[in-house]
């Protein structure tokens, strides 16, 4: 399942890419593609911080979770308030719409993390027998 959904975004987002090329092409940027594009860009900078933090902390995973969060929040409200998505009056939405999605990001690794385990039990049991 796992592969089917990574396997899914990432058509998606390659679909998403030629259809706003040849777009951009045709009529130039428009407000629905220069969006799309910014969150192309948040994304990647925020899965480099991601990367980045994973390699140099070694912290354990509850408190992994908080730097990252306050990370990717920190960086969505800067990329936010350039890009014009903020205003100072509401700030505070990129803390909800970053829970969202770390909630969401963090039921998909428990799950994945829970699968691993049962796996790596399996092939214990499969040897010790």
């Amino acid at each position: 399942m796992k592969k089917i959904l990574r396997d899914t975004c990432i058509l998606s987002a390659l679909t998403i890419l030629a259809v706003f090329t040849v777009s951009i092409f045709w009529m130039g940027v428009t407000d629905e593609i220069k969006l799309v594009l910014e969150l192309f860009g948040l994304s990647f900078i925020i899965s480099v911080v991601n990367y980045l933090l994973d390699e140099i902390t070694s912290l354990p995973i509850w408190a992994g979770y908080v730097v990252k969060y306050l990370a990717v929040t920190g960086i969505v409200m800067l990329f936010g308030f350039i890009a014009g998505w903020f205003f100072a009056s509401n700030f505070w939405m990129a803390f909800i719409y970053v829970g969202i999605v770390f909630v969401l990001a963090y039921l998909l690794d428990t799950i994945k993390t829970k699968r691993d385990i049962d796996f790596i039990n399996s092939k214990i049991r499969e040897k010790a027998e």
